[in-house]
């Protein structure tokens, strides 16, 4: 670990959101690894019950297709109930990333797939965006 890149703000806490059991793992593997506490969920309904339980999260980063609540509708009820929470929206349709990127809310977005590298980086730089 390059502490430099990869040392977050202390007890930066991420919740990830996905169906899909190995990017929830994957992405919980970079990110612990680089020092971040991690919570996990598998729908936009069970992020809404652990933000609800925490009361710490910074960041979220979700899928955006997902049964149930996808990702935009989770973005929409965090930022709205919680503003300050920070959110990316993963997307293995580029067309997806593209328009929110570029809609009037400025979605911060990351296209599926990526490394490790790209993770994190894009973490750092949500996270230290006013």
């Amino acid at each position: 670990m390059n502490p430099t890149q990869d040392n977050p703000p202390s007890a930066t806490t991420i919740l990830l959101v996905d169906d899909d059991p190995f990017m929830l793992r994957l992405m919980d593997l970079i990110l612990r690894d680089a020092g971040y506490e991690i919570i996990q969920a598998r729908s936009g309904e069970e992020a809404l019950e652990k933000i609800r339980e925490s009361h710490s999260v910074d960041l979220v980063i979700s899928d955006v297709v997902m049964p149930g609540m996808d990702g935009e509708l989770l973005r929409e009820h965090v930022t709205r109930l919680w503003p300050t929470c920070k959110f990316i929206v993963c997307s293995g349709y580029p067309d997806k990333c593209w328009d929110l990127a570029n809609s009037a809310a400025h979605i911060a977005t990351l296209p599926k797939p990526f490394t490790a590298s790209a993770l994190k980086e894009r973490v750092r730089e949500v996270l230290a965006a006013q």
